[in-house]
């Protein structure tokens, strides 16, 4: 019988988070499958932990995975993650004692600190997963401040990092196209495409199925005339929440049948927008709190998604897995470009409706569009299977690794 080969993979998010569940564990389980022997070390949050660790553990357990973690307080500013940092990397080293790790995969940049320590200490292979331009989604989302001394310090040490990690990582992941261009074009003597895989955020199409909820629709008082178009994810920092409210308000008055659902765990930000507005101007408007699991059968009952995002140069890198979750369910997306791949799979693949301002007259036109698109339906679940089907992802990080590795530790199948 062939030896595992044993492989590390650090992350900052917990795999008790919403995101933990939906772009961790389903892919490491996928690789996992294919004969390596895989040591997650994660940051979990108390409360999470708390409630989704149970699942997670038992998650792990059944495909061979083991689970280590530090315990993270959200408080606290920037120096608190140098303690993180300190204790995973404590845990990295301890694994090395006990293993043979045939390579590193690194979840973004703070975990790619210890990735790129361990390749110079140890010759071990590390795999940069970047996950979108933290230092400047940092500066673009207002958590940093060029004005203050102390973040403009963070940002420079980390573009330094950020180079260091495209010239140093063995293998490089980008989540579109767009990111990779960029990084071409900044350095184009590296050779970035040959180390560099495109991978954006992807979803399990056997979860994510088009199949009516109807008693979800019966205990929500939502019957076949309403015309639900839903929201899934947080609020503030890099969605417009009061830009999709407005937008859709311009769309009730032509859809009077319109409902619109919110779907997100951070209900007091969002009752303190909702409540700015006049009571009978958000009676249409409806928001739930959901698991993971939960969120298909929420989305089985919508129309349409819309989701609209800051426009930065840090979202050029950017995927939302709400992207592909909405597609999968054979949902049209109302968003805005400038977003990673967007302009390919809204021009090229006819997403959805694509938003160019906030303005009132922008959303007029985008309802014109969007009521074209009701008359000529498309196969928006054929994008899911194209281009973000779990299993396609899965495929292309089990080459990554397999390439790394060369079966070092054993023979991989």
């Amino acid at each position: 019988m062939p030896v595992p080969v044993h492989t590390l993979f650090i992350a900052f998010d917990g795999l008790t988070d919403p995101l933990g569940r939906s772009q961790i564990l389903p892919y490491l389980i996928g690789i996992s499958k294919s004969g390596y022997a895989i040591t997650i070390l994660s940051c979990e949050k108390p409360d999470r932990l708390s409630k989704e660790g149970d699942n997670v553990r038992q998650l792990a357990e059944e495909n061979g995975i083991t689970w280590q973690y530090v315990l993270y307080k959200e408080e606290g500013g920037a120096f608190s993650r140098v303690h993180y940092i300190r204790q995973l990397m404590r845990l990295a080293k301890a694994e090395l004692k006990h293993r043979k790790i045939a390579l590193i995969h690194c979840r973004s940049y703070l975990a790619a600190l210890i990735g790129l320590r361990m390749k110079a200490k140890y010759g071990i292979p590390f795999v940069f997963d970047m996950r979108g331009f933290w230092a400047d989604e940092r500066l673009d989302g207002g958590i940093w401040s060029r004005e203050n001394k102390v973040h403009r310090l963070f940002y420079n040490y980390f573009k330094r990092k950020e180079k260091a990690f495209y010239q140093l990582a063995d293998a490089i992941v980008s989540l579109t196209a767009a990111a990779l261009k960029d990084m071409q074009s900044r350095f184009p003597d590296w050779k970035l495409e040959q180390r560099t895989t495109i991978i954006p955020c992807c979803t399990n199409l056997e979860l994510f199925t088009s199949v009516r909820n109807e008693e979800l629709a019966a205990s929500m008082g939502l019957g076949d005339q309403d015309h639900v178009i839903v929201y899934a994810g947080s609020i503030g920092t890099w969605y417009y929440t009061r830009e999709m409210i407005d937008c859709l308000m311009v769309w009730k008055e032509q859809l009077p049948t319109l409902k619109f659902l919110i779907l997100t765990k951070d209900t007091e930000p969002l009752r303190e927008i909702l409540e700015t507005y006049p009571v009978e101007a958000r009676t249409w408007i409806i928001s739930r709190s959901c698991s993971y699991q939960e969120v298909p059968s929420y989305l089985s009952l919508a129309t349409a998604s819309i989701f609209f995002i800051k426009p930065s140069y840090s979202k050029l890198a950017s995927s939302p897995t709400k992207m592909a979750e909405c597609w999968a369910m054979n949902l049209p997306i109302i968003t805005n470009s400038g977003i990673g791949d967007n302009d390919f799979f809204f021009k090229d693949s006819r997403g959805g409706v694509l938003l160019n301002s906030f303005d009132e007259a922008a959303y007029k036109q985008a309802l014109n569009e969007y009521r074209a698109l009701l008359n000529h339906p498309s196969l928006y679940r054929q994008i899911a299977v194209e281009y973000f089907d779990l299993n396609m992802a899965v495929e292309k990080y089990v080459t990554i690794y397999k390439n790394l590795s060369n079966a070092k530790n054993g023979s991989v199948k």
